[in-house]
């Protein structure tokens, strides 16, 4: 599976089979993209939800959202953008987006960090649950995007597997190294202490910003919102409209959009990491 510049599928491998995640793709001004349309849900719920940092996971009953929409996405085409404003939305065919001519947010986004100041912590995630159902890569050449069963250790019982990217400045490049497999990956300190070691890629040349990614495949147990679900999906983005409430927690306002469409409520993990307090 050959990828054009700028343009990424992470893959999962595992007894043989390896399943399609995610695509990755720069945009010209250093945006990022971030698409999953290999799972076989046409229905997605998207929501801007607030989230509390003092709590590792919540879960937010989908009245708590502060804005809601249903999509029925045919092509499968919702994607995250993460723009260099610090503009951070969905959009696709048939979904309301970007700014109005006051500047104000159209449908389901939020302003985050800017990307010529990345923050420490992943900048999106995506949590998963039954794989066998996403689709299948037909054909599979050397790729640093390929996680391999063998590289996680995985809960007994019922897993959910958590993907996150983190967004790193381009003067970093030094501290990446590239191992025997040709794939390239930079070692970061995690806020618990925990060495990480994420799979890099690299924008085209002739974009405007040289910053990278860095991504990190673990599993954790499978939590409620799988229950009577063979598969689904969540995809969350940075949060922004930090500030802290009474008990002094820190509070932040985030996107995230569920497959298949839910009607009660989602857990939501705070994948986000902000190196800064309001």
């Amino acid at each position: 599976m050959a990828n054009a510049p700028g343009k990424y599928t992470v893959l999962y491998e595992k007894d043989g089979e390896c399943y399609k995640l995610c695509k990755i793709i720069y945009g010209p001004d250093g945006s990022y993209y971030v698409t999953s349309p290999y799972h076989p849900s046409k229905e997605a719920m998207l929501a801007v939800v607030t989230v509390n940092y003092a709590l590792s996971e919540m879960e937010i009953s989908l009245e708590e959202a502060i804005d809601l929409a249903s999509v029925d996405d045919d092509e499968r085409r919702l994607k995250l953008s993460h723009h260099p404003d610090g503009f951070v939305q969905f959009s696709g065919q048939g979904i309301l987006s970007g700014k109005d001519t006051a500047g104000n947010i159209r449908g389901i986004g939020v302003m985050s960090w800017p990307l010529d100041e990345p923050v420490r912590g992943p900048a999106f995630g995506l949590s998963m649950f039954g794989l066998e159902h996403f689709e299948r890569a037909n054909k599979i050449k050397d790729t640093p995007l390929i996680f391999k069963d063998a590289e996680i250790s995985s809960m007994p019982g019922p897993n959910r597997f958590a993907l996150e990217g983190y967004y790193l400045p381009a003067l970093w490049r030094r501290f990446i190294r590239e191992k025997e497999d040709g794939s390239k990956t930079i070692s970061l300190i995690h806020p618990t202490g925990a060495v990480l070691e994420l799979k890099v890629i690299f924008p085209p040349e002739q974009c405007a910003r040289q910053n990278f990614i860095g991504l990190e495949l673990y599993t954790d147990t499978a939590g409620p919102e799988s229950e009577g679900l063979t598969s689904g999906f969540t995809l969350s983005g940075s949060t922004g409209n930090l500030r802290k409430n009474e008990q002094e927690q820190v509070l932040g306002d985030g996107i995230c959009c569920v497959y298949p469409r839910l009607a009660t409520a989602l857990a939501y993990r705070n994948l986000i990491f902000q190196s800064h307090s309001p």
